[in-house]
């Protein structure tokens, strides 16, 4: 077995605790691990997670390129991570930020508009997507009931508006509003991750969501550190799915946006 888990925080190791901390505040969930590579390199030594979406968030402008120098290191150091750059829709001068993410050979941007404090769909987030469009994949928190930066009408209005733009709309597009999101993200083109969702809901219920949305425009996804990857990988396989969904989402899909080699193949 071949997994990719296609969502994952990781933070300097000095600065992992307060950053951990912070997180599991915003959420207000006790946090399953202290978001270090090292912990990430034990799971793929141990199970059959073997690949790392990773990802760390600017909260500012002036932190994305320090940030992006410390994803593209990890990644450089450690192959079976994936790094996504970060931007933020303050800078100045996102353009040459794009061209460092790609000549450092991240594979794809992810935003948070909750924690960043922007409107997914803004004028100044819009110009980023235009300049990312078939060049970047972009990774998108997705909803939250206490914000509407996030909110999957402005996830849906992103879809429209760069049909040439791989999206991943987080947590089945809508985190804590997942029935809300429905009508937005049913019918668009973009994929969507099944990070922090299992612990929220029954798993006929993700089941239902799984074949509503089908398995083609899913991938797996643990939120490390907030899950441990290993618990969310075994809460996934007790559901019934044929194996076709299941290669899919664990790690066909997230192999062809990220461009993934898979081993034996």
């Amino acid at each position: 077995m071949f997994v990719v888990d296609c969502h994952d925080h990781i933070y300097h190791p000095k600065l992992a605790p307060r950053a951990v901390k912070g997180v599991g505040a915003f959420y207000e969930v006790p946090m399953a691990c202290g978001g270090t590579v090292a912990e990430l390199l034990s799971i793929a030594e141990t199970s059959p997670i073997k690949r790392f979406v990773v990802n760390v968030v600017a909260l500012n402008a002036k932190s994305v390129s320090k940030l992006n120098d410390f994803i593209a290191a990890e990644c450089q150091a450690h192959p079976c991570l994936i790094g996504l750059g970060t931007l933020h829709p303050e800078m100045e001068h996102p353009d040459e930020e794009i061209e460092r993410i790609l000549s450092l050979g991240l594979q794809g941007v992810k935003l948070h508009p909750d924690t960043q404090q922007f409107d997914a769909d803004s004028d100044k987030a819009m110009r980023i997507y235009e300049r990312i469009e078939g060049r970047l994949p972009l990774l998108i928190h997705s909803g939250d009931h206490r914000y509407d930066f996030s909110h999957p009408r402005r996830i849906a209005h992103i879809a429209d508006s760069f049909p040439k733009l791989t999206m991943i709309a987080a947590h089945l597009g809508g985190w804590s509003i997942f029935e809300e999101a429905v009508p937005y993200m049913k019918d668009r083109s973009c994929y969507m991750d099944l990070s922090s969702v299992m612990p929220f809901m029954p798993q006929d219920k993700v089941l239902s969501y799984i074949r509503m949305y089908g398995a083609d425009r899913l991938l797996f996804g643990s939120d490390f550190p907030m899950w441990h990857p290993v618990r969310e990988y075994e809460q996934f396989m007790q559901l019934p799915l044929t194996e076709e969904e299941r290669d899919k989402i664990l790690w066909q899909n997230a192999c062809d946006i990220f461009s993934i080699p898979v081993p034996g193949k």
